[in-house]
């Protein structure tokens, strides 16, 4: 729990006074907030955090010190009872009684420092990165809510596209915004009439319906997955980890990546792998195979805890630990990727996703029922399995208007 102390700054001026400010600790960190008052080391009693008598007008300086004390330890107590994690900007806030000036950015850093708090590494990810591209289109630091409006939407829209964004990546940054936008008003810091986003009863705000990316067919064709499982590994053997990683993907129903790497050797039992999803937390059994047992043999770490060299026990142990070795490995297994899909001649994007679209595509393609699909891909919902395959089809009509 935070702790509030009144105490003397070490910092001495020319005058040989130093400033007199409140100490905020919580977990080993520390903030000061300065108080307007200075005193020479002399005039202070350090045990007592309270001016000595040989400082002019001590006893109502004293009693204002007390005062600030206990508003510190009441601001302190409110944010316990209302359970809401402590944060430094907060208690800043309440304190300097700031409301509805506070600017997007302190508010978006509050928010990142209550997230990284809690542990929630994907989330405040989310927030830190569309906070990023909100300080690049809008570089001035003094932004607030109240600029945010539908001509400021379009205008951030625009710069997200002109730096690479697809729609679907556009709509990412838009929908974060839209929520941080949300929480400012919960909090007092916009008032409801000035929200910039399009609703029922603002059909001239700005909407974000048209810019999800559309999904393009990504699943290869047999004879791709043909190519793989031939590809000589022998002559790029540094590119072999990689190429099995897909192929293990692809035989064990699509698994992600992330779920890979965090596979332990107590999944495996009963000739299984039983595992929870990390994005939906679905628990899943699958049946190892002829291919899943070579491939385990054959890259599988030796010994440890986990079933293959991505993640090590003594050095991943945080969210944000995992997190970070989990992308950076899946950065080089997606570019080694890019590389066997040239050697062989496939002409698709290669990446580790590919393996999970090309896992139901192929079953779709052997006249597999859709929920059986959606079972086996882990799904929470069939709708989107669905959607999952719906480019699939194309290529099933392609093949019947050949019979005409």
């Amino acid at each position: 729990m935070a702790k509030a102390k009144i105490v003397l700054f070490p910092k001495v001026y020319k005058s040989g006074e130093s400033p007199v400010m409140l100490r905020i600790t919580h977990k080993r960190k520390t903030n000061y907030i300065s108080l307007g008052v200075e005193c020479k080391p002399e005039q202070w009693n350090d045990s007592l955090c309270r001016l000595r008598k040989n400082y002019d007008g001590y006893r109502k300086k004293n009693q204002v010190l007390r005062a600030i004390e206990v508003r510190a330890d009441d601001i302190i107590d409110e944010l316990v009872k209302s359970n809401k994690p402590f944060t430094f900007l907060t208690f800043e806030n309440q304190f300097h009684n700031e409301g509805e000036i506070i600017t997007v950015y302190r508010f978006i850093e509050e928010i990142c420092e209550g997230l990284q708090e809690a542990e929630k590494v994907n989330t405040h990810n989310v927030y830190r990165q569309t906070l990023n591209a909100i300080r690049g289109y809008h570089k001035k630091s003094n932004l607030m809510f109240a600029d945010i409006d539908y001509k400021f939407l379009k205008g951030f829209e625009s710069f997200l596209f002109k730096r690479g964004c697809s729609g679907g990546g556009v709509h990412f940054y838009m929908r974060t915004l839209r929520a941080i936008v949300n929480e400012a008003i919960k909090e007092g810091y916009l008032k409801q009439e000035y929200y910039p986003f399009s609703t029922q009863f603002n059909r001239n705000g700005y909407s974000l319906k048209d810019l999800k990316s559309k999904a393009s067919p990504r699943a290869l064709s047999d004879d791709d997955i043909r190519k793989l499982k031939e590809f000589p590994v022998e002559e790029y053997p540094e590119l072999k980890e990689s190429l099995y990683y897909f192929l293990f993907s692809y035989y064990a129903r699509g698994m992600n990546f992330v779920d890979i790497a965090k596979l332990e050797r107590k999944n495996i039992y009963d000739q299984r792998i039983h595992y929870f999803r990390s994005k939906t937390g679905k628990k899943l059994s699958i049946a190892i195979s002829e291919p899943l047992e070579n491939i385990i043999t054959e890259i599988g770490a030796d010994g440890g805890l986990y079933i293959f060299p991505i993640l090590e026990a003594d050095k991943h142990k945080s969210k944000a630990q995992i997190k970070y070795r989990v992308q950076k490995c899946l950065k080089k297994v997606n570019s080694d990727l890019k590389a066997i899909a040239e050697i062989v001649n496939i002409d698709i994007s290669l990446t580790s996703y590919v393996a999970r679209h090309t896992y139901a595509t192929r079953l779709k393609r052997e006249g597999v029922n859709v929920e059986v699909i959606s079972e086996g891909l882990g799904h929470s919902d069939i709708s989107t399995t669905k959607a999952y395959l719906k480019q699939f089809d194309h290529q099933v009509i392609d093949d019947a208007d050949k019979v005409l």
